[in-house]
């Protein structure tokens, strides 16, 4: 190992350790929370099922000429006048429409703090396990599957994600209690739906 490389290891070593003092790393550090709680999911679109992925931007460059489906092929297919017989109608090609299904996953997470007069974004990508913390435009903070491989500390955008956390934590709590509110009145209308089942069956209970 070079000298270069020795020292770059020893900063990244030491980067690590702060990173991980001030709770930065991974999906349940203060990063990964603030973008989980506060952040908003990435919806990638597939055709042609799950199985298949497409880029939903993809249209944007299509020529509008360009059939989509058999059916729309066919209905460009040039038809001979043979004495009165038109170009057939839409209900008989139906047989042959074979529409394209379409599905949706969550790809990744995202949060912009603009809207906090923060200039601060996160991003995390499903397919590489990537953090990405950018601040002002530059990139500050990136993890990828539980190790970093870059970090520039700054009280700024730090302290930001501190102030992120205890209200994403806090949020965090209002969703607990609601969800656990929930769960009781599920209960109570699962027993209320029992009792009027043993009613029906077998008389009013008292």
């Amino acid at each position: 190992m070079s000298k270069q490389e020795d020292l770059e290891e020893r900063i990244r070593e030491q980067r690590t350790v702060e990173a991980n003092r001030k709770g930065l790393v991974g999906h349940g550090g203060k990063i990964g929370v603030v973008l989980k709680i506060l952040g908003q999911p990435i919806v990638g679109q597939s055709e042609g099922g799950i199985y298949v992925d497409t880029n939903k931007l993809e249209d944007w460059d299509r020529d509008d000429s360009e059939p989509r489906n058999a059916l729309e092929m066919m209905r460009k297919i040039p038809v001979m006048d043979t004495g009165g017989h038109d170009r057939p109608s839409t209900d008989e090609w139906s047989e042959m429409d074979d529409p394209t299904p379409y599905g949706t996953r969550t790809v990744g997470w995202h949060f912009d703090g603009l809207g906090r007069g923060m200039h601060l974004e996160i991003m995390y990508d499903d397919a590489t396990t990537e953090f990405t913390v950018t601040y002002k435009g530059y990139q500050v903070y990136r993890e990828v599957k539980g190790e970093l491989s870059a970090y520039i500390p700054h009280p700024e955008w730090e302290g930001w994600i501190d102030q992120l956390f205890k209200k994403a934590r806090e949020l965090q709590r209002v969703m607990k209690e609601e969800e656990f509110k929930e769960q009781i009145k599920a209960a109570d209308r699962s027993k209320e739906n029992w009792l009027r089942e043993i009613a029906s069956r077998w008389g009013i209970i008292k």
